[in-house]
């Protein structure tokens, strides 16, 4: 009986551990599945803890998880497949790398996310600009404020580059709301993006599936 595939799967923002590691296992049923959340992403320190702590079969990132992944990837298994969806070079229009979103927007949720009373107030908001199905009885799994304002400094301040993403299968829905794909295919070329599918996970996650099993087949 083969053993199951194991993957570490590096979660994108605001995102809860539990509802992104379901998606994930909805795509690979059978696999073991530990997901993470960078809680300091700028630590290189947490970054090779938390890797070192779950190694897998496939490594994937998702949005804030791909920069992540890639600014990371030094600390990766040769072996493994590696996997990058709504990949990210850069949050930031200014930088040219892909990303659609201009520093004042980012800023602007930064502000509101400091000031709200509650944290799904600020966050109704960006679940249903970014396509993501917001989790309602997951609210309190939802990382605490200050982990989620390190993550949007993380995108604030950190950029990759095409070259990085060489070692990583790459894909992008056509209709990403924070990535313009034709932009970010200029830096990396063998991005592959999948029509009619937006930024969430779920048909990224069912494409990867579907192309590993492309690989392992002719392997």
């Amino acid at each position: 009986m083969d053993k199951p595939l194991t993957i570490t799967a590096i979660s994108g923002w605001a995102l809860p551990r539990k509802w992104f590691a379901g998606e994930v296992i909805h795509a690979f049923p059978g696999s073991r599945v530990e997901v993470i959340y960078p809680e300091s992403p700028e630590n290189p320190e947490e970054a090779e803890i938390l890797l070192r702590r779950y190694p897998a079969d496939l490594y994937i990132g998702y949005s804030l998880g791909s920069l992540w992944l890639l600014k990371n990837k030094h600390l990766l298994p040769n072996t493994a497949f590696k996997a990058l969806l709504a990949p990210i070079l850069s949050f930031l229009d200014k930088d040219g790398l892909g990303g659609t979103t201009s520093e004042t927007q980012l800023k602007y949720l930064a502000r509101i996310l400091k000031q709200e009373p509650d944290k799904q107030t600020s966050l109704n908001k960006f679940f249903s600009y970014s396509d993501i199905p917001f989790p309602e009885k997951m609210i309190n799994e939802i990382p605490d404020r200050d982990v989620l304002l390190k993550g949007l400094e993380f995108l604030q301040t950190s950029q990759a580059k095409g070259e990085d993403a060489k070692i990583f299968l790459s894909i992008l829905g056509e209709n990403d709301i924070f990535i313009d794909g034709k932009l970010l295919k200029m830096h990396i070329p063998h991005l592959e993006i999948v029509q009619g599918v937006g930024h969430a996970p779920a048909k990224l996650l069912q494409h990867l599936a579907g192309r590993l099993n492309q690989k392992m087949g002719n392997s």
